[in-house]
């Protein structure tokens, strides 16, 4: 879990799968797909963002993190979160961020686009119109 990982571990790689909680029981198998990444588990359900943002930069800090992968239920308002918030962090770190999404048990590849057109309403609505 990423909360109780401490951001100096030696087992934490340079290269990261942080992951909604729910896909350990849901689909262990999608998570077998991200071999070589330390992965690390969060629940935006019971966890603020602002504490798992803070986790996140001084991990990427001290452990000189060069990429992470954010795999997420679609759907989930919670877990919408996490890939804004690593779209943030990498306003601040020269790190490679990929998205993706699992829907009805398929993995999806998500764009940086789709994640920052999903923070502004106004861009969506345009979009469905």
């Amino acid at each position: 879990m990423l909360l109780r990982k401490s951001v100096t571990s030696k087992k934490i790689s340079r290269r990261i799968l942080i992951y909604s909680a729910c896909i350990d029981e849901e689909y262990p198998e999608i998570l077998e797909k991200f071999k070589g990444r330390t992965k690390l588990s969060i629940c935006l359900e019971e966890h603020h963002i602002n504490k798992v943002a803070k986790k996140l930069m001084a991990m990427i800090y001290k452990r000189e993190v060069k990429s992470i992968v954010v795999l997420t239920m679609d759907g989930s308002p919670h877990c919408l979160q996490l890939h804004h918030a690593l779209e943030e962090i990498k306003n601040y770190f020269d790190i490679e961020i990929k998205h993706y999404v699992i829907e009805k048990g398929e993995l999806i590849k998500v764009s940086e686009k789709s994640v920052k057109v999903s923070r502004h309403l106004s861009e969506v609505e345009k979009l469905i119109s």
